[in-house]
Order: structure tokens, then sequence, then C-alpha cells
């Protein structure tokens, strides 16, 4: 079992699966390698690293915590949490894009190639979720299928966070999220970048993909809840989804859980087709959409979320536009915020935090903003003065 642990944790006899750095000045240390030394322990924490990676299978000493006790995992700063999100999935795209390849080839896959690729996500998660959940609505529409895959997978883990899920679990959650459209490797490409909307006999070549990513997994040795999610993350609570029109409980929690998550990057990314929808638009969509998911994890999948996720923009009814700081404590329609323009005026104002689910806050959200309208405000130091 893969473990991120505190660098504080650390003990002799532990084995080092994964550094949670992207550099390491001290050539001795590295990936998979089994703390011997007690000058290893503190040459990691003199390079300043917080939490490591370390696989419990291989680990002749177990992290030290009390019965009972769940040591919490430090919090990273939303952007600087940001900027490893960003190059997860710089380093992540040619992995997803070698895969995806190789599907095309008809070569069999090396799912243990993608395993890596899950923690970087699964960590990024733990740190700070918004961030990744951020990096993957600003993917391109030339990245989409790639990009889409790791999304889901971040989303995979956030949902099964909430629902309580083991880590065990979590990881088989993101891995199927990763994989789960991997059939669409056998789409023609003009199909599956087509412009406009699919013929009836493209969308019947589109809605094969389920099926064909089955097989594909299948002949990768793949476990069977790899390919459940593969071959029915299409399915439909009411019954009306594909391939095989599966019902309610009929669908496995995995499958269920990948519809929304699937559906939920698709709705809030821009395709050439068309312009991604807001998380708040995507949400309300989707809570009136009766039938299509389990409405449990739907909801439990809004909590996780949030309406106006953090790191977000926002526009008030005061005339104001404010970076949301902090999920809301009394409902989702409240968040934290830090102000910081002023409309009227056109220029930026003094900042200002104000929590919109205080009883006594009498201004409220009107609707979201986009973010790519203020490239040129530095976010980055609003949120600074908002740590500060």
């Amino acid at each position: 079992m893969i473990k991120l642990i505190a660098v504080g944790e650390l003990r002799l006899g532990m084995f080092i699966h994964k550094l949670d750095v992207w550099w390491m000045k001290d050539k001795r240390i590295r990936n998979q390698m089994l703390i011997t030394d007690p000058h290893q322990i503190i040459t990691l924490r003199n390079e300043g690293i917080q939490s490591i990676w370390i696989d419990l299978d291989k680990s002749v000493q177990a992290p030290l915590a009390p019965a009972g006790e769940k040591k919490a995992i430090p919090r990273t700063p939303f952007f600087q949490e940001l900027d490893k999100a960003q190059m997860i999935f710089q380093q992540g795209k040619p992995k997803v894009l070698a895969m995806f390849n190789e599907a095309r080839l008809g070569n069999s896959l090396d799912l243990s190639f993608m395993i890596d690729l899950v923690d970087e996500i699964a960590g990024s998660i733990e740190r700070e979720p918004s961030a990744l959940l951020s990096v993957a609505r600003l993917k391109s529409h030339d990245d989409y299928t790639y990009l889409h895959s790791m999304a889901v997978c971040g989303l995979m883990i956030s949902l099964g966070k909430t629902l309580g899920l083991n880590e065990q679990q979590l990881r088989r959650a993101g891995m199927g999220g990763l994989l789960h459209d991997v059939g669409k490797a056998a789409v023609p490409l003009d199909i599956l970048n087509k412009p406009t909307k699919l013929t009836e006999e493209e969308f019947n070549v589109m809605r094969q993909h389920p099926i064909i990513g089955a097989q594909i997994l299948m002949e990768a040795d793949a476990d069977a809840d790899l390919l459940d999610i593969a071959l029915h993350h299409h399915e439909r609570y009411d019954g009306n989804g594909y391939p095989h029109g599966l019902k309610g409980e009929q669908i496995t929690q995995f499958a269920r859980m990948a519809a929304v998550c699937d559906v939920y990057d698709a709705l809030t990314s821009t395709r050439v087709y068309r312009k991604g929808w807001t998380p708040a638009e995507a949400m309300h969509n989707m809570l009136s959409w009766r039938g299509h998911f389990d409405s449990h994890l739907l909801n439990s999948f809004v909590r996780t979320i949030g309406i106006y996720p953090v790191g977000s923009l926002v526009r008030l009814a005061s005339g104001r536009v404010a970076l949301v700081v902090k999920a809301g404590e009394k409902s989702l329609l409240r968040p934290c915020v830090h102000v910081f323009w002023s409309l009227h005026a056109q220029r930026e104002m003094k900042p200002e935090i104000v929590d919109l689910g205080d009883s006594f806050c009498t201004d409220s959200i009107v609707s979201a903003e986009e973010s790519n309208l203020w490239v040129n405000v530095d976010l980055n130091r609003i949120w600074a003065l908002h740590a500060a």
C-alpha cells in the first residue's frame, strides 16, 4: 500500500516510494529506496520536504501514530499547489498520450506505467484539492481527450474521499478515472474532434467506446473494477444509458461515480464546438437532469467540488469582484471571499475578506466570473494578501 506521510513521521526502515518534490540536490536520496541511515532523514528535512510517499508493503517500519488517530497532512496554500498541479498535468500528458497511442496501434497496455501518475494526482488532491481541479478546467480543446482522463482521475479521488473510501479504494477509483475513456483510442479522429454535431451514424460509432475500452483493458489483464468503470460510465441511473441500459443499483458505485465525474468535467471544459460552463452552471444543470445520476452521489459530488470552488472568481450584488478563498460552512452558495475589484470604479480596491455566510452579511453572489477576463490581475498576490 502506498501512503503519503509527513516528513516528521519518517523512520528508519521505511521504503520511499516517491519523493513529493520535482528536484533533489543530494543524489543519494532518490525514489524507490529504503531508509537505512538517520542522515538520510536529516537530509530530507533540511531540503524543506514536507511529505513523502512510502510503500508500506516494502517497509520494515510502519508510521508511528496513536491507535485510532490519523495524522493530518499539512495543507498547501492554493496558489503554491496550483504550480505543482500544473506540473503534474504537463508531465502526465505524455504518459496518457502514449497510452492512447499504444491502444490505437492495438498494442497491449502496461497499466503499471500509470500508477505513479495516479499517486501524483492523489497527492495533490490531499494537499489542496481545489488546485488540481482548477487546472483541470483550463485544458484546451486540443488536449481534451488526454487531460480529461487526468481530470476525471482527480475528481474520482476527491469524490471518493467525501464518500469515506479507504486509501486502496481511492487509488482504484483514480485509476478507473484515468482509464475510463481508453476506448476512444479506437474512435476515428475526425469523429472524436468534429467541431459540429455528430450524425446518428457517427454517434453510434462513438457509443462503441465503452465496449472497446473494456476489451482493451481485458487484454491488459486489468482488474474487473477497472473494466467495469470503462464499460459502464455512460449508464444512467434511470436505465436510459448505454451500452447495456443498466438501472439503479445494477450499476456499481465506481461506475456511478465515474458517470458524475465524466459529465462534470466535460461540461466545464471548453471544446472545439462550445465554450465550457462554469462549475455553478454545470452543477445547476446536472441537478436538474432527473434520473441521469445517482442523486446521493451527485449531492456528495456537489459538496466535494462546491458550487463556487476555492480559487474561482465571483461577482457580488454590491458591484464588486472577489476571489473565493474558503468554502461556505453553512451554505455552498455563500463561501468566504476576498473582495479586490470595484466594478463601479473599474479599479482595484482595498482588499476585504467577506464571509458571505455570516448572518450579518448583506452581500451575495450574483454570478461566477470567467477567470480569463482577469488575466491582467495578479490573483497570486491577492491570495497572498488573504494568507498573510
